[in-house]
């Protein structure tokens, strides 16, 4: 995985590397679904686990998130960032591919309980997304289906 990197390296720094996988959700009415975490607003999705695809990865994800099941509608694309967090002295180079998916009936108590399910209009979510390869992710969506928005 590869795509377009957003954000850069610090000189020195080991960075971990970790495959994820990414859901843009319309609605089809103009608006986006969207997790409110303590990070800020993200795209639904994380990581791939050992043995699992990214589709499976973003089923798991989702269900965690949201409590929610989805329904894989396309492949959008490939893009990478790297994460510096300072803080907790955590380096990553996050691989992801990003999907169009449709929200499904919520099926399971969610996993994660400081992560809350939203819809966002479009150029809100855009706006609000803390990762630059979400924003990414949007924009190519609405580039493909801007008759819609």
């Amino acid at each position: 995985m590869i795509g377009p990197i957003f954000g850069s390296p610090e000189p020195g720094r080991f960075y971990d590397i970790q495959d994820c996988a990414y859901a843009v959700i319309p609605d089809g009415k103009g608006m986006l679904g969207v997790v409110r975490t303590p990070k800020g607003i993200m795209l639904i999705g994380g990581g791939i686990e050992r043995n699992e695809t990214a589709v499976d990865a973003l089923i798991r994800e989702t269900i965690e998130e949201t409590g929610r099941t989805i329904r894989i509608v396309s492949r959008l694309g490939l893009a990478t960032q790297y994460v510096n967090n300072r803080a907790k002295g955590k380096y990553r180079l996050k691989r992801a591919v990003f999907f169009v998916a449709e929200i499904l009936a919520k099926s399971a108590k969610p996993v994660d309980q400081d992560h809350e399910f939203l819809w966002l209009p479009v150029q809100d979510a855009e706006q609000q997304l803390v990762r630059s390869f979400h924003k990414w992710a949007v924009q190519q969506h609405v580039n493909v289906t801007d008759t819609l928005y």
